[in-house]
């Protein structure tokens, strides 16, 4: 009876997982399909009325040279990422070149795929399974960088929405996100180093490795004051970048306007769902965005082609460089690291190891 019981058990609990996985399949697809629709579409109203004679004018005259020092600015505002991240690690043995070209070559992975969640799964991949470092501590990093980001994000709209007349009116929409950007990070403070003294998640692994990474960060503010100061550093290259796109297309927009405005086209096209590379996402926010300035639409559309490919084709370019030193080469094997990376949390979820 009890072996019949146990068998019934068991298939229940098979069907169950094969409905949950026909379910995320479903979602999957509706997802993808959505992306792809509201990117095209989007991109669709940015060209619809686009004059391509003039357009082709404004791209043949810009100057490459400024474009080129805009992506010099990238690629440092970039590497400060990396200088960012091992600050938050504290003592392990990665450097801030390998995290850099880590998160640059997740950066990359991402925004080549229809689902954005490559990222963390080869960032968490590569340096829990080849780096050794605990799962806890990689993760708590990770989520810490976001909330660094995300709260930056909303200080220069905010900013922007007092100083700049053309955005007081989003101003309090901004303001309700940055409501929610400092309730993340306070939260992810406070709440952090308490999930290790829950008698349930106590003996977790990768749950009391989180708690530690939070709590020493807590007790080194000047660490994580200096993480934060250098997010601020990175938004304001990622601006100078956008100004110095601006002038290479020949348009006039000021300097702290510029750091605004990217910051206000990175964010739309990363959290709007789209296409790969946020095609048609990225040109519609720069062009509405810049319309705001009275910038033709022309002008504006040659200006986010350039701003576009500068900052997303110097992730890839390190991904090609890159994904070969570490015995990547193809799909398949992105898959595999995908898998064991999975199957690496799920045990470590599970883990009653001491940390």
């Amino acid at each position: 009876m009890n072996l019949q019981n146990d068998t019934e058990n068991t298939g229940e609990n098979a069907g169950g997982k094969l409905r949950r996985r026909g379910m995320a399949q479903y979602l999957l697809i509706g997802y993808v399909v959505l992306a792809t629709a509201l990117g095209g579409l989007l991109g669709w109203l940015v060209i619809k009325n686009a004059h391509w004679a003039e357009l082709q004018d404004v791209l043949l005259s810009t100057n490459m040279t400024l474009v080129a020092a805009a992506w010099a600015l990238i690629t440092i505002a970039a590497y400060l990422r990396g200088v960012r991240w091992k600050l938050l690690l504290n003592n392990e043995s990665t450097g801030a070149t390998r995290l850099f070209l880590i998160e640059q070559t997740g950066a990359a992975l991402d925004t080549l795929s229809p689902v954005r969640v490559l990222d963390e799964v080869v960032q968490v991949g590569i340096l829990a399974l080849r780096d050794k470092l605990r799962l806890g501590t990689i993760l708590a990093t990770i989520a810490l960088q976001r909330a660094f980001e995300f709260t930056t994000t909303v200080l220069v709209l905010g900013a922007g929405a007092l100083l700049l007349p053309q955005l007081r009116e989003f101003l309090p929409w901004i303001g309700v996100g940055l409501f929610f950007g400092l309730v993340a990070l306070i939260a992810l403070f406070a709440a952090g180093p308490l999930l290790g003294r829950v008698k349930i998640l106590s003996n977790v692994q990768i749950v009391a490795q989180f708690a530690s990474a939070i709590l020493l960060l807590r007790r080194e503010k000047r660490r994580a004051l200096a993480a934060f100061l250098l997010s601020l550093t990175q938004a304001g290259l990622l601006g100078a970048a956008g100004w110095m796109v601006i002038l290479a297309t020949d348009l006039q927009v000021s300097l702290p306007a510029m750091i605004v405005i990217t910051m206000a086209i990175t964010f739309f096209s990363s959290t709007v769902p789209g296409l790969p590379m946020s095609i048609g996402t990225f040109e519609f926010a720069a062009v509405s965005i810049l319309s705001l300035w009275g910038v033709g639409h022309e002008d504006a559309i040659a200006f986010s082609i350039m701003l576009h490919a500068v900052l997303f084709l110097s992730p890839i370019l390190f991904a090609i460089v890159f994904l070969p030193r570490e015995g990547l080469l193809s799909i398949r094997e992105l898959r595999a690291l995908n898998r064991r990376t999975r199957a690496r949390m799920s045990a470590a979820s599970g883990s009653s190891e001491a940390v």
